[in-house]
């Protein structure tokens, strides 16, 4: 991520994407709002999501056990306009990011796996499992999101301090 976008802290916006937008995508979504304490816009999407479906039972009960509201969330497709005006794109699996850029070839430049600095690799589908494997994707999707905050603090960390803040900060 050498070449990523050079914007101001408050004009960033990280779109999430996954397959149908209930389960992991909004995980990261709510999970990056958490972890970044609202200092950036975020927004989720899937590559093949019904518009206007509620999250996943297990997903919203998961948020909920880390203290996160995420009851009136509602899933969306991904279109042109949220990819325009997204900052970074993070995919929870190659396959989705291979989509995208067939979709939006135009978004290369701002478009990465979540766990890019995690080694790499896709974050499992929990849809249909059971409430453990839930809790395990939440906390693999923290963990992967916890190393985009070193990156973001690293990145930003030069900037004047009006506009500084250390964007990992968690008041527990």
């Amino acid at each position: 991520m050498d070449d990523f976008p050079e914007n101001d802290i408050a004009e960033m916006q990280v779109l999430f994407i996954c397959t149908g937008n209930t389960c992991r995508s909004p995980l990261a979504q709510y999970c990056f709002e958490q972890l970044s304490g609202g200092r950036f816009r975020s927004v989720s999407a899937g590559l093949y999501a019904f518009d206007g479906e509620a999250m996943s039972r297990n997903s919203l009960a998961v948020l909920e056990e880390n203290g996160i509201n995420a009851a009136s969330f509602r899933s969306q497709s991904v279109t042109f306009d949220l990819v325009r005006s997204s900052t970074l794109i993070l995919t929870m699996c190659d396959s989705h990011r291979r989509e995208l850029l067939m979709r939006y070839p135009q978004a290369a430049e701002k478009c990465a796996l979540l766990r890019h600095f995690s080694g790499g690799g896709d974050v499992p589908d929990p849809f249909g499992q059971s409430l453990a494997v839930y809790r395990e994707t939440f906390a693999e999707i923290k963990s992967a999101l916890e190393k985009w905050m070193e990156f973001f603090n690293n990145k930003f960390e030069d900037e004047p301090s009006e506009k500084k803040g250390k964007v990992n900060e968690r008041d527990h």
